[in-house]
Parts: C-alpha cells; structure tokens; sequence
C-alpha cells in the first residue's frame, strides 16, 4: 500500500505534538438537546493535531461527538499525554496502535502525520499511501430522524435536496442518494417515513439505517416491506449482541454492519454475519487503519459504504483518500471552528456540486503540493468508479474492484507523481 522505507525515514525525525479541543456548534439537523444530554453536558467539538518536526508542520482533526462516551473530553487528553512519548521521539502511522486505540484521538494523529509527511516528501498524501488521487464521486445523502409528518414536510419543501444534499445516480440520471434512518418508533412511523420519502422521490437510490433499534421479530417483518419500497442497502438493524441472527437470515439486498455501533471490525465476524460494513476513520483510528479495513473487506467481498459524523473540512479530506477504495460514500454535514474562516470560500466540496463541505485548497493532504491542475479540481482523474448507477445488488463487489486504479496521461505542470486523466 505504501513504500515502507520512505515511511521509515519520514518517521525517524523528533516531533514537537499540540493539541486543543476546539468547540463547534450543533451541526444542522442535529438534536442538541440529545446530545448534551447522553454525554453529561458537554457540546459538540474537534479535536485538532498539530505534529511538527523538520521545518514542516502536519495537522489533522476528528469529531468528538457528544454522545459518545469514547469521545469524553477528559479521555481523549488522557489517551494523547499517555502517547507524547512515543510520538515525540518520531513514529510512523502504521505504529498508532500500539500507543492509541482505534478512535478519534488516533485518527487525528494519523491524519497529522500523512500532512507532515506529505509535506516533508514534497508527495501529495496519496502517492505516499498508494491510493488514487481523490477525486468528485457520486454521494449518500442522510434524512434526518424526524417524525414522520415533519420529514414530509421537509422533502415536500426540498424534494429531497436540502441541506446536505448529494446528487448521485439512483433510478433514473440525475436521481439522488439518500439514507433514511428508521427505528424511532413503531413499525407504522417506519413505514409512513418510507411512504414519504417514496412520495416525493420515487426515483432515488435508497438506503436504510436502523442504528441497531429493531429485534429480530421487528427485523423479518420489515424486510419485505424494504423491498417493496425499493430499498437497496440496510444498515445496522440489530444490535450487535443480536446480529448471530444475521448468519442464516435470508435477505432481498445486502445488510451491513456498522462499525461506529460497537461491533467488532474484524473482517472474518463480519462476512459471517453482514454483506459489508460502513466505516468511517474517527470510528476505526483513521486513514491506516481504515485502508487496511478496506483492503481486506474487498479481499472477502465485502461492501464498504464510507462515511463520517459532521466533519470539518480537512478531516474529510483524509476521509477522500481512502473513497476511491468504497462502493459507496456518505457526506457528512459540515463543521466548522467559529472565527476560523472557510477552507476555500465559495467553492463546494469536490465530492458532489451541493455538499456543503469546503475542500481545503492549501493542505497537503489534498495533493496541492504534487499538482497545481489537480488541487485546482480536487482531484483530477484515475481510479475512480464510472459504474455508479448500476445498483449495489445487480453486480459483486468484487466486479465493481476491477474498475478502479486507472490513470491517464501525466499532463504539463505535474509534479509529485500526479498521473490526471484529460
């Protein structure tokens, strides 16, 4: 995946480590209330890195979510002081996990360390990884969780496009993504949500996340009525103690775990029980390890929807790095440090033309340092998917593998390697 001995003599450099935990506001279509209540009081964050040595600097940022316990205030300094140690003395990515465990904490580190090095080589990050330059892909757009007549009320008013919104091929050209999240309530609230979304956008791709709400009494009744609604993915709908019931459960189209609700990433208890997993790099301890997840998940033929909680710009821009490796892609809603001024003002996000997530023009991590052209794009082209609107369940995974890490012709003014497709 990456050139171990340029890693190594990337690594064998003294680091000086910062850190803070930056307040953000409640991302939109987020229950404050919720929130600070599961996690004692404390309010949305970001936790920012910032690692320098050898004249360069590398910063990378997570989301601390409010109602995750791993994410408490208190444990993340804690995790971070117990690694200084380790970190000052120099280290390569693939060594986090010996001194942090799979979370935000090591997913910021991560992320600061392919910046530094990406900086330091004078290599945009995905060189040095091995992985396509990121590049604008089709995206999953996810409804809120709300009652069933106000989320009528909000895709009357939107059509499906609000805030968020992700354009990508579902049933028909130009026909959204979009993930309806169940379970708050009874079977009847589920059902009425599927109604309304089918309502006002009877041709969008849909898929469904229960968040592991449902039993599995609850889950035999509902998949039929999914597949009458024309739902292409389901996600979590059990929890993870539950999901033994998954091994022999006959099913209509793929159900994938989540790795963000507590079961276990190993790919081998996955293939038992799920069609894929939807992972995202605070959840699995960054960009390494979410590779690494990838790789073998396609090796088992495994889908892998690639997301994230509301993310700041340049965490989702490590986020990229690994989404040419995803069968599909979820965009997150934006984040934002208060007095801190847009990534790149006025431009969306490369991922699709309405995200509202700025692509962060100057870092490293987003390859402004190998070419000029393609920073300028976000990514240029090569090893990306082209088959996009053919659903997740009319090919295998691995089919959809073999379309990928195509690259053109160098053009003028590259530099660091960068291989764009004119």
């Amino acid at each position: 995946m990456f050139d171990p001995v340029l890693l190594r003599s990337l690594a064998a450099t003294p680091l000086r480590v910062q850190y803070a935990l930056l307040p953000v506001p409640v991302p939109a279509r987020e229950p404050a209330s919720e929130g600070a209540a599961a996690g004692g009081g404390r309010g949305w964050a970001v936790l920012r890195v910032t690692l320098h040595g050898a004249g360069a600097t590398g910063v990378g940022e997570a989301t601390l979510l409010p109602y995750a316990a791993a994410h408490d205030h208190d444990a993340v300094r804690a995790q971070l002081a117990a690694a200084e140690p380790g970190l000052v003395r120099g280290i390569s990515p693939s060594q986090l996990p010996a001194l942090l465990p799979p979370g935000p904490s090591r997913s910021a580190v991560d992320a600061a360390l392919w910046d530094l090095f990406a900086k330091r080589s004078g290599l945009p990050a995905w060189e040095l990884l091995g992985v396509p330059p990121p590049r604008p892909l089709p995206g999953i757009r996810t409804l809120p969780l709300l009652p069933p007549a106000e989320l009528e009320a909000e895709l009357r008013g939107g059509d499906g496009r609000g805030h968020g919104s992700a354009h990508g091929s579902g049933h028909g050209p130009g026909s959204p993504k979009l993930n309806l999240r169940l379970g708050a309530g009874s079977v009847e609230d589920d059902l009425a949500r599927l109604d309304a979304v089918r309502r006002h956008q009877p041709d969008a791709w849909l898929m469904a996340d229960a968040g592991g709400t449902w039993d599995p009494d609850r889950l035999h009744t509902m998949l039929p009525r999914l597949a009458e609604h024309g739902v292409r993915v389901l996600q979590q709908p059990l929890p993870d103690a539950e999901s033994g019931a998954l091994v022999t459960l006959r099913r209509p189209f793929p159900i994938i775990a989540d790795l963000a609700h507590g079961g276990s990433a190993d790919p081998g208890r996955l293939a038992a029980r799920y069609d894929g997993a939807a992972l995202g790099l605070d959840a699995v301890g960054g960009l390494t390890a979410a590779l690494a997840l990838m790789e073998e998940a396609g090796q088992r033929g495994l889908l892998v929807l690639l997301g994230s909680p509301p993310a700041t710009a340049r965490s989702w821009a490590a986020t990229l790095h690994a989404a040419a490796r995803a069968d599909l892609l979820n965009v997150p809603p934006a984040l934002r440090v208060p007095g801190e001024p847009p990534r790149h003002p006025g431009r969306p996000h490369p991922i699709a033309a309405s995200s509202p997530v700025p692509a962060p023009a100057e870092s490293a991590m987003y390859g402004a340092v190998g070419c000029p052209r393609c920073a300028e794009r976000g990514g240029g082209g090569g090893g990306g998917r082209d088959e996009e609107e053919r659903s997740v369940t009319e090919r295998s995974v691995t089919a959809k593998r073999q379309g990928r890490g195509r690259t053109g012709e160098r053009h003028d003014g590259c530099r660091g390697g960068c291989r764009c497709r004119e």
